[in-house]
């Protein structure tokens, strides 16, 4: 295993029947980063998240987690170094949201004060009394609230956010967007989707854009908007017409 937490994609292929939804993607996530996947819907996001987090097998290529292949009987324990929030997430109904923490905690050892942990993250994360309702009553947002604290209160080194502000009121996002940066600040390794391109030039590093599977255009805001943009160009801008929008036709050309 390497002895820093890293994610390869090499040459990663994913099929559905006759359907190509991840063509060839070969991508090195660094620890210390923060990495934006963009993209369509339908482009390969979710796909190449599903991949790694272990939801599908890839049908070509190989993907390593912390120096380990997915396809290595030993990922089981690679992956307990990962976080994962997926865009829509799946709680255990009648569990409330502090009992769902405190499972989630010590099923990934973690050691110490497991109550007070958990009220620190319920604080942080605005919960009050709702912690102690049971799930199954809970909005998307809410949801959404307990399963960010369920993807790092046992710390991975890899953190994969699928949509992590989708749902969640602006107090609650502003918080999402710190943990991300304390992460990354701390030499994990982030990979996150949106569709918030603030979002996306905020937080990331470096940016990847998907479009039919493929990897059409990659590097920090600033490379992307040096290398393909025109002049005046938002990322929106340039984000739109790499990706063959009809309204980018309008916009000026570049000097």
């Amino acid at each position: 295993m390497s002895e820093k937490p890293g994610v390869e994609f090499q040459a990663l292929r994913k099929t559905y029947g006759d359907k190509v939804a991840v063509d060839g993607l070969t991508l090195t996530l660094r620890a210390g980063e923060a990495y934006c996947l963009l993209g369509p819907n339908g482009a390969g996001k979710t796909s190449t998240i599903n991949v790694l987090a272990g939801l599908s097998r890839p049908s070509g290529g190989e993907v390593l987690l912390n120096g380990v292949s997915v396809r290595s009987p030993e990922i089981h324990e690679a992956r307990r170094a990962l976080g994962y929030l997926p865009d829509v997430p799946d709680l255990y109904d009648y569990l409330t949201g502090r009992e769902m923490l405190h499972f989630v905690a010590e099923l990934y050892g973690v050691e110490g004060d497991l109550p007070a942990l958990i009220a620190q993250w319920l604080t942080r994360l605005d919960f009050g009394p709702d912690a102690d309702q049971l799930t199954k009553t809970y909005s998307l947002g809410m949801r959404k609230k307990i399963a960010i604290g369920c993807a790092l209160i046992y710390q991975p080194t890899v953190l994969v956010l699928d949509e992590p502000t989708g749902s969640l009121d602006a107090a609650t996002a502003r918080v999402v967007k710190d943990l991300v940066r304390e992460a990354r600040a701390e030499g994990r390794v982030v990979l996150f989707t949106t569709h918030v391109m603030e979002i996306a030039e905020q937080l990331a590093d470096r940016i990847g854009i998907l479009h039919h599977g493929r990897l059409i255009a990659e590097g920090s805001p600033a490379d992307l908007k040096a290398t393909h943009g025109w002049v005046g160009d938002t990322l929106e801008d340039l984000f739109l017409r790499l990706t063959g929008t009809p309204r980018a036709a309008a916009a000026s050309p570049r000097a």
